[in-house]
């Protein structure tokens, strides 16, 4: 009798301890939830950075909304963001338009201002295209009413800014523009007679988004490649692709000419020279300047203009060719001929100059 009791007391003890085992574990869970919560609702930090821009589109979900502001390091969680507007059901109330950011924003703080449409005023829809320079974009700013072509340029070559591929710029005196390749191409909304500071700010956040997004630092690492020489490359490719197909086969031509030390001879640099010219003459290929990629081997000092995220992913995973040399097919396609020797290239030109005659010049 006594044993059964003794069982009894046993299993009861048991049962007793399993339960407070599980309620303590319970309570330890929810513990750590609630510090994970409370800690990714709270702000980043956002020492020296100034207001961030937000555009929230038409149609475009929660989820969209929390990705794009927790790239922007304007939120620690998109889960939480989510979460606190599905909490506060407020989804529907989120309204379209361009936000000015504030740092160190909280996400009620951010959440308040989009439901009630606290838009940034009098806005102007500038496009970058892929392939403008640093000259051509301050150009564009200032006919758009948004900031001085010089405000803008003294603030590309000095201002402080605090984006982390910034720090990894190289600092050369041949360089002509500082982030000459780094001002995203996009279609931005800026405020008229806006801070220089703030617009190529903008443009330096939204690049580094595209290329965090995209993986691009990870992939530099494993490829023992730095940002600059791949934004350079992703330059050249921009100014001399016409269509998408050509753009990892002109990579590879640059990759392979410098593999075997061979000078560029990109036309594209020549050009960024002399502003863009239409045609490129014997003359112009002497031009003294570190950009000549006919007179100077390896990679030009910097990007000559602002590279799309085609012609930066073909720059990074270029074709597996022998391709040494290309021209224009000037057949109406758009294309280029590729060829591995200097007589096959000597051939390509030949037919070029034949298409180029029989499509009236064009």
């Amino acid at each position: 009798m006594h044993d059964l009791e003794d069982k009894t007391s046993r299993s009861k003890r048991r049962w007793v301890w399993w339960v407070a085992a599980v309620g303590a574990a319970v309570v330890l869970a929810v513990a750590v939830c609630g510090v994970w919560l409370y800690s990714a609702y709270q702000p980043p930090t956002a020492a020296g950075r100034g207001q961030t821009r937000i555009v929230v589109r038409s149609g475009e979900s929660v989820a969209q909304l929390a990705g794009d502001l927790e790239r922007s390091g304007l939120i620690r969680s998109a889960f939480v963001f989510q979460l606190y507007v599905r909490w506060k059901g407020v989804g529907s109330r989120l309204q379209a338009g361009t936000y000015a950011i504030s740092p160190g924003s909280r996400v009620s703080e951010i959440v308040s201002q989009m439901t009630h449409g606290d838009v940034v005023p009098e806005t102007v829809t500038v496009t970058v295209p892929e392939g403008f320079t640093v000259i051509e974009i301050a150009d564009r700013l200032q006919a758009a009413g948004v900031c001085s072509k010089s405000a803008f340029l003294e603030q590309v070559q000095t201002g402080h800014f605090d984006e982390p591929f910034v720090h990894t710029l190289p600092s050369n005196p041949d360089i002509k523009y500082r982030f000459e390749g780094y001002l995203f191409p996009d279609t931005y909304d800026f405020v008229r007679q806006e801070s220089a500071h703030e617009v190529v700010d903008t443009m330096l956040q939204d690049f580094q988004r595209h290329i965090d997004a995209a993986g691009i630092p990870e992939a530099l690492q494993k490829q023992g490649e730095s940002l600059p020489e791949l934004i350079t490359i992703a330059s050249m490719v921009e100014r001399e692709a016409k269509i998408q197909s050509d753009r990892p086969l002109i990579a590879s031509v640059i990759y392979n000419r410098l593999h075997l030390g061979m000078k560029l001879q990109i036309d594209a640099t020549i050009q960024y020279i002399l502003g863009h010219v239409d045609i490129v003459t014997d003359k112009d290929l002497q031009v003294q300047d570190p950009y000549n990629t006919y007179l100077h081997a390896g990679l030009p000092p910097g990007p000559i203009g602002s590279p799309g995220m085609a012609s930066i992913l073909a720059a990074l995973h270029p074709a597996k060719t022998d391709y040494l040399y290309y021209v224009a097919k000037y057949d109406g396609s758009g294309g280029s001929y590729f060829s591995a020797t200097e007589a096959q290239h000597l051939l390509d030109i030949q037919k070029s100059q034949a298409n180029l005659r029989a499509h009236g010049g064009q």
